[in-house]
């Protein structure tokens, strides 16, 4: 069976490469006019673990509701060109998606996402669930931003005891449900591939290499992707977010991909059984 496998596109409707049997696309749809709010935000949380800043409050409310519809339709936009191709696209929310954050704001915290996809008969929402391909398993894991459980010593500063314990047994649930889904896949006998919105934490494709970040230098994938695929050893682990890295790294028996940022790279991706026959990486991630 051979997937083309898309990464981050931000609103920006891709090249579709060759022929394939399904598009599997790690998310961040909607375009990120609001990217340097959050990030001037990010800088002045990091730099004071006091502070509580948010972009919609340096921008505006009225404002950054205009920058959230404008990011949704562009997201819209892209989805029905992929749903018109006539294959099964299996996709999972990137945290770009407007899935429903945790935030003082309702509007930000509405879940957009499950309206943004709403209708398109060939785009299959795999987000904390599993699907049988016919030959394959894909199970899905979406939003991550980065790592589940605080990793640097900034962000553990910012929260609470009660807040840090908090993560940590949300961390905890989240092991026991994905334990749970690849369980039930094993028993089914069929190769599996995870697709996730981020990529492993502490390897080559997870790496922050971006002086506009305030996470530059740092390594900011999923300690939970990790966690699966150390555990359970997927055939692949399918995911994106860092715009950095478009390629590949191997953990132990497990292929994982950086499938790169915007609408110039492809990935071919063939699986016949339990092997992976080939993994092609076709044209140039877009930069910053």
């Amino acid at each position: 069976m051979r997937f083309l496998v898309l990464g981050c596109l931000h609103g920006q409707v891709p090249r579709l490469a060759g022929r394939y049997d399904a598009i599997i696309c790690a998310g961040d749809f909607c375009s990120d006019a609001h990217r340097p709010a959050m990030f001037a935000a990010l800088k002045e949380n990091l730099a004071d673990p006091k502070k509580k800043v948010q972009w919609y409050d340096l921008v505006g409310r009225k404002e950054a509701k205009r920058l959230i519809d404008q990011s949704l339709a562009d997201g819209r936009r892209l989805l029905e060109k992929l749903n018109s191709v006539g294959v099964p696209v299996y996709v999972v929310p990137g945290n770009n998606d407007w899935p429903g954050f945790e935030t003082d704001w309702a509007y930000e915290g509405k879940d957009h996402y499950s309206k943004l996809i709403k209708g398109l008969k060939n785009i299959v929402d795999l987000n904390h669930k599993m699907t049988d391909t016919g030959e394959h398993t894909i199970i899905g894991y979406g939003e991550s931003s980065g790592p589940e459980y605080p990793q640097y010593e900034e962000d553990v500063r910012r929260l609470t005891k009660a807040k840090l314990a908090k993560k940590k047994t949300a961390y905890t649930r989240l092991k026991k449900e994905y334990d749970a889904l690849f369980t039930k896949a094993k028993k089914e006998g069929r190769g599996i591939i995870l697709l996730s919105h981020n990529v492993p934490f502490d390897t080559k494709i997870d790496y922050i290499d971006n002086p506009a970040s305030p996470r530059n230098s740092q390594h900011f994938g999923s300690i939970l992707v990790r966690y699966l695929v150390e555990r359970h050893e997927p055939l692949v682990a399918l995911g994106a977010h860092m715009h950095e890295h478009f390629g590949a790294v191997k953990l132990g028996r497990t292929y994982c991909v950086n499938a790169g940022y915007g609408k110039g790279c492809n990935v071919l991706l063939d699986i016949k059984g339990r092997n992976v026959e080939r993994l092609k990486f076709i044209g140039k991630a877009h930069e910053y």
